[in-house]
């Protein structure tokens, strides 16, 4: 830093320091490797002028001068010093014999520089890398030199080359176009805008610093004594002979270099070991003469395996013949100790195999053909050691191509480019180079499928690759047959496809149809669909329509038309939104099919007025305080069939008990409410749509009379299961059957009144399914009203309960308990009167007349007061028991056995 102090202070005092310049004899000669300039300040006054600087005496000066005119005797130093006393010395950088005043000074600075030519020659160049100093921007440097055969003419005479320098993280100096065989004088100049300082004068041949390129193309063989042969390719360019130094390493546990001098571009690499890698790098220079090492090769990995394949992937395709070497290291062989599997369980026979060497054998395999569904076969070279074969893990992979590649093409609706595509992974294009499709157009309908290479008319195709091989192929001659076929190389080796023609023509995909449309005519018995044709291709096309019903794109109903722009067809349903689609290919030809158009749907329209009015059902809530009844009317929307097509909104049709009518319009709901008066006798829900509204409607009887006929004998609900429930009635004998019967159902948890639900049931049933989501321990009430035509009978009502065990269930009829329960009480006397009188009337029919003798023959003169004993008492009672019949006739009472003394009654 303080050297820089002072060279700047030199500087801006306005003196010009310059360094005598020695002869050509004196000058330092640029070595081919790294050197120092070393300059230092021997003489302090030379800037006492510049009040600013007050330099410290240095209190060696003398003694360091004296230093180092001793080591100029001694060492191959090169110095040069100045009348303002500026020393600046050039050393090798191997030289180790300079002093220590060389490196240590205040007043000093040191920069390290090296110099060398490049390969080519094309370009001298010259680092510089100042030490333990600071470099200032206002400082430049530049480095100047002359040819040394011009040395001894005048300076007027001579031009000095100069170039300028870069200073980045070091100071690049450049010159170019230096002849090879001459000699030049080469110095360096620090420059400020106040002056500059010259180093010493320097000599260069730049055939001596040289820098070659590194070796290129490392590559190892197998020899035939079962030694790795490493070979290399010299640099581009090469000036003169080389010497290379081969270091080699298996980085195991550390790495540690094995060096070898060589003068020829191989190397025999001896006592390898197997299954380890190994890393070897390779670097030059001049063989005779002085020149700079190379930089290292690009390393290159050697795996030493017991076996090694050549090749280790083959390419190839079906049918072809195949050849593989397999080289043992450390391993000698014979015809008797070497046996070849194919995918492992195949023996190859021994007539295919072909002994090189003693440690290198290989085998042919014919007509190669693939392994069931994979593509390659792997192929294994094994030592026979009597009855077993001895296999190492690794294996030669033979791929298997197979060049019947189907190539598909199609061309455009606007006939402007033809597409055609492949499968690529039949071809394994990781493993290729230069994948191409390629063509040729003939003027003919693929007549001829043979190319010659060397066509002018071949064109290739850009691919583009992804699952399937795609390229487009623009312009296009649509009569004209395109030959193509697929190209690769693969380790030099060029593969092809069989070819396949395409005529552009043949292959067409016509555009969709257009402006496609549907609709309902004639009343809703058919459906209407157009479309508009593709303007090209200019053949008659085949039209193919599909329709269905309500969106089930499941159930496509198809039609065809030939050249036409619509379709009439005939549906069922004309309350349904129908949707359909059409796509085109040629006629009586070959072609492809067009994309299906986008989907159309009809407008849901009104046919006709609706058939029928809904169902409708009351719930009545009566207020106690009031005494009022409020009506909710509720209905059930109507089908698609009933509304023929839609439903706009309801009206309700009231009629009194003088048959006056009125309407009231309530909109398109479901539930309407009003006030039940005196004058309302019925309501019927009447729908309507833009045609016109229902004829036929249920009307609904409302009436606040309580006295209605009982109609219902029983009700019971069988519980199915949570979600349905069976209901099951009987009905009285009545004079006027019911035209319905209507099922109401609520929860009694619930007092909301649309939780209230109900359903029709025909007069024709006494037996319905409820559904709905019954609840387990919740109490329900269902109820069933009969309906007739003018009237509505007395409803019935149960109440219902599901347990874990089952439904329990208890009938609560208000209107029939008060009639029912005297019934029973008087049926009750009546069957007790009449089984009293039936008894005694049975017992004077009976009893009357059977001990009267008068009336049995045989027992007349006989005494019954006898005591019967034995078989004679007993015939005796069974006589009396057959006696007893009172038309005279036996009475066959055989199971009963009578044991009495006769004397003991008395009639």
């Amino acid at each position: 830093m303080m050297f820089l102090q002072l060279v700047t202070a030199a500087l801006c005092l306005g003196v010009s320091v310059s360094v005598s310049a020695p002869g050509p004899e004196k000058a330092f000669e640029i070595p081919p490797w790294n050197f120092t300039m070393f300059c230092t300040l021997q003489k302090q006054g030379a800037i006492e002028k510049h009040r600013s600087w007050q330099p410290r005496e240095h209190r060696n000066s003398s003694s360091l001068h004296s230093s180092l005119s001793e080591h100029m005797r001694n060492a191959n130093i090169s110095c040069s010093k100045d009348q303002d006393g500026f020393d600046c010395c050039l050393w090798n950088e191997a030289d180790t014999h300079r002093p220590a005043q060389l490196i240590n000074g205040e007043n000093s600075i040191r920069m390290d520089i090296r110099c060398w030519a490049h390969e080519d020659l094309t370009l001298f160049i010259c680092t510089l890398n100042p030490q333990d100093w600071k470099m200032h921007t206002f400082a430049k440097y530049r480095m100047k030199h002359r040819d040394l055969l011009y040395f001894d003419q005048k300076e007027s005479n001579v031009s000095t080359c100069i170039s300028n320098c870069l200073q980045q993280h070091v100071i690049k100096c450049t010159i170019s176009a230096l002849d090879l065989n001459h000699k030049y004088l080469i110095w360096i100049e620090l420059i400020t805008d106040s002056g500059s300082l010259k180093s010493p004068m320097m000599l260069v041949s730049p055939i001596n610093v040289v820098k070659v390129n590194p070796p290129i193309n490392l590559r190892t063989e197998m020899t035939v004594e079962g030694i790795f042969n490493l070979s290399w390719s010299s640099p581009s360019y090469e000036p003169y002979l080389l010497q290379y130094e081969v270091q080699y390493s298996a980085g195991i546990p550390e790495r540690v270099w094995k060096i070898k001098d060589v003068w020829q571009n191989s190397l025999m690499l001896h006592n390898l070991e197997s299954e380890l890698s190994y890393l070897i790098v390779i670097r030059c220079k001049r063989r005779d003469g002085p020149g700079f090492w190379s930089d290292w090769s690009e390393p290159l990995h050697v795996n030493v395996q017991e076996i090694t394949y050549y090749p280790s992937q083959v390419l190839t395709t079906i049918g072809s013949d195949v050849t593989v070497r397999c080289v043992f290291y450390n391993q000698t062989l014979t015809n008797y100790n070497v046996v070849w599997w194919l995918n492992m369980n195949e023996k190859i026979p021994e007539d295919h195999y072909s002994l090189i060497n003693n440690h290198e054998t290989s085998v042919t395999l014919f007509n190669v053909t693939s392994n069931g569904q994979s593509q390659f076969n792997i192929l294994q070279c094994c030592l026979q050691n009597e009855e077993r074969s001895i296999c190492n893990f690794r294996y030669a992979e033979i791929v298997i191509l197979d060049t019947k590649i189907n190539i598909s093409c199609e061309t455009d609706g606007a006939l402007e480019r033809m597409i055609c595509r492949w499968h690529s992974s039949l071809w394994k294009p990781e493993a290729a180079s230069n994948y191409k499709l390629k063509y040729s157009i003939e003027e003919s309908w693929c007549d001829n499928l043979e190319i010659e290479n060397n066509s002018v008319d071949i064109q290739e195709c850009p691919v583009l690759r992804n699952e399937f091989g795609q390229c487009h192929i623009k312009p296009i001659n649509l009569t004209f047959g395109h030959i193509m076929w697929m190209e690769f190389q693969f380790r030099e080796t060029t593969f092809k496809s069989a070819p396949t023609c395409v005529i552009p023509i043949d292959v067409v995909k016509p555009l969709a149809p257009s402006n496609v449309e549907a609709e309902i005519i004639l009343n809703g018995r058919y459906l209407n669909i157009s479309w508009e044709k593709p303007f090209l291709p200019p053949y008659a096309l085949l039209f193919e329509i599909q329709y269905s019903e309500d969106g089930i794109k499941s159930n496509w109903k198809t039609l065809f038309s030939v050249n036409e722009t619509f379709v009439i067809t005939e549906v069922a349903d004309p309350c349904v939104i129908y949707i359909a689609r059409i796509r085109c290919m040629r006629f009586e030809g070959p072609g492809y099919k067009s994309e299906w158009s986008s989907l159309i749907n009809t407008n849901l329209t009104d046919v006709q007025a609706p058939t029928v009015g809904p169902d409708c059902w009351r719930f009545i809530d009566n207020d106690p305080l009031t005494k009022k009844s409020i009506i909710t009317l509720v209905w059930k929307p109507l089908t698609k069939r009933e509304a023929m097509c839609t439903v706009k909104g309801f009206t309700l049709k009231y009629q009194s008990k003088e048959n006056i009518t009125w309407l009231e319009h309530v909109g398109d709901v479901t539930s309407y409410s009003f006030p039940l008066t005196n004058e309302i006798k019925s309501v019927s829900v009447i729908a309507f749509n833009s045609i016109g509204s229902s004829k036929r409607n249920f009307k609904l009887i409302l009436s606040k009379d309580s006295s209605k006929e009982p109609v219902l004998q029983s009700l019971h609900a069988s519980v199915i299961n949570s979600s349905c429930v069976l209901l099951s009635w009987r009905v009285l004998p009545v004079h006027c059957q019911p035209t319905s019967f209507v099922i109401e159902w609520k929860s009694l948890a619930n007092k909301h009144a649309e939780d209230l639900k109900w359903t029709r049931a025909s007069e024709n049933i006494t037996s319905d399914c409820i559904h709905d989501h019954f609840y387990l321990s919740v109490e329900y009430q269902l109820t069933v009203y009969p309906i007739f035509s003018e009237t509505e009978g007395q409803p019935y009502s149960i109440y219902m309960t599901i347990n874990n065990e089952g439904e329990e269930t208890r009938a609560n009829n208000t209107g029939m308990q008060n009639i029912i329960l005297p019934l029973v009480f008087l049926f009750s006397i009546l069957l007790i009167g009449t089984f009293l009188i039936s008894k005694q009337r049975i017992r004077s029919l009976v009893w009357r007349d059977v001990p009267n003798p008068n009336k049995c023959s045989w027992a007349q003169g006989i005494n019954f007061k006898k005591s019967a004993s034995g078989n004679t008492g007993e015939t005796v009672g069974r006589k009396l028991v057959v006696c007893c019949n009172i038309d005279g006739t036996s009475l066959d009472l055989h199971k009963l056995e009578y044991q009495w003394d006769i004397p003991q009654y008395a009639f």
